[in-house]
């Protein structure tokens, strides 16, 4: 009996859940202009689930993607754009004397380690949390 209740239980957790990955992107990177995240298990090779967002305005305070998953530990790979502030002018192009804007970013890459267990996981974006 106690054989089939452990067995039960493992089987269970194989079993894809709703899990809920929040993101606070607003609220540690205001001015993001592209967010893309991916998750795979810590022994898998390929990601089991993504997302990309782009914003022409500025990012929610979080994100919340939901995905069908067991239970278990996963690596998160998270890569966010923010762009250049810069002081530099624009360079005139001796064709065309109009001045074009070249939107450029910088990309900022994150690596998290999670333990997903059904509901909502938080995954910390800045360096000492969230």
């Amino acid at each position: 009996m106690l054989g089939a209740v452990w067995g039960g239980g493992f089987v269970m957790r194989s079993f894809p859940h709703d899990q809920i990955l929040v993101f606070p992107v607003g609220s540690a990177f205001p001015n993001a202009l592209r967010f893309s995240a991916s998750w795979r298990r810590t022994d898998d090779k390929e990601p089991r689930g993504g997302v990309t967002l782009a914003f022409s305005t500025p990012p929610p305070l979080q994100i919340r993607q939901h995905a069908d998953l067991p239970n278990g530990d996963y690596m998160v790979s998270i890569e966010v754009v923010v762009p250049i502030s810069t002081t530099e002018k624009p360079t005139e192009n001796p064709q065309s004397p109009q001045l074009e804007p070249t939107p450029r970013g910088v990309q900022t890459n994150i690596e998290r380690r999670v333990t997903l267990l059904g509901g909502e996981t938080m995954v910390a974006l800045a360096a000492g949390g969230f």
